[in-house]
């Protein structure tokens, strides 16, 4: 609609134009000047969401991983300055069908090792065991998951262990496979799902909401790959995660959105 004001018809009197008297603004019955300035709210309101993705339902596919997958980067900090490696494990438990994550991260001198026992079905945690080393001190966090209930045992670097227990809702997923199962999950231009998510050394459950931005071509020290833009958003954080489009769909890059770190693939197999 053109944004031009039309001024109203005239008649010419003594070659003059005059205006008809304005039309006085009068409310329609049964509806107040507060109910139409509500509507008007809304509308602009609607008007600013229509950008946004509307999330679809939490469904993960097969597994697209192998078992003894690794994934291997290089991290650099907020200068741009390379202060340490991480390397991903996948394998897989012909037992019961789980899967297991081992994640190993060496940055600026605090060694990290998490292992993550998930189910077959779905990916959410049944058992996670973390060990970090720092300053010759070491913690470690123990926790056990059970439906709507987390377990979890925390010895701090005196040797001192305290026990908690936490109730949340019994769809979470560990916080640390996130990067993992996201994998498993139909990536396309716009899509946007939530994910429950928990951290066992928080203590705390998460509300992420997951979308797919853009695509773009990344080149890191493992090659160039075209990728998908996923954005992972957490309280008052986000974590960005480069994501192959071509299977196994490999997370080629992400910048940790607690530490701003950025990893970079190196090697994949």
């Amino acid at each position: 609609m053109s944004s031009e004001h039309r001024l109203p018809y005239a008649k010419r009197l003594s070659g003059e134009e005059v205006a008809p008297p304005p039309t006085p603004f009068v409310v329609p019955n049964g509806f107040s000047l507060s109910s139409l300035l509500f509507a008007l709210s809304f509308f602009l309101f609607a008007l600013s969401s229509c950008g946004s993705a509307q999330p679809q339902p939490l469904i993960f596919g097969e597994p697209v991983w192998a078992d003894g997958e690794i994934s291997v980067y290089r991290v650099t900090n907020r200068e741009d300055r390379i202060v340490g490696t991480a390397a991903f494990q996948v394998s897989h438990r012909e037992q019961d069908g789980s899967w297991t994550l081992i994640r190993e991260i060496l940055d600026a001198g605090v060694s990290e090792q998490a292992t993550v026992e998930m189910q077959p079905a779905g990916y959410r945690p049944v058992y996670s065991y973390l060990v970090r080393t720092f300053g010759g001190g070491k913690q470690v966090v123990e926790t056990q998951f059970e439906g709507a209930r987390v377990d979890i045992a925390l010895t701090n670097r005196q040797g001192a262990t305290v026990y908690q227990r936490v109730q949340v809702p019994s769809d979470i997923r560990d916080e640390r496979t996130l990067l993992l199962i996201l994998r498993a999950l139909p990536l396309a231009q716009g899509y946007a799902t939530r994910i429950n998510s928990f951290l066992p050394i928080a203590g705390q459950m998460e509300r992420v909401a997951l979308q797919v931005r853009r695509t773009e071509n990344v080149t890191v020290p493992a090659g160039s790959f075209d990728t998908w833009v996923v954005e992972l958003k957490a309280n008052d954080r986000t974590t960005r995660a480069w994501v192959a489009r071509a299977a196994p769909f490999p997370v080629v890059k992400f910048i940790d959105g607690r530490s701003q770190a950025t990893f970079e693939l190196t090697g994949f197999e």
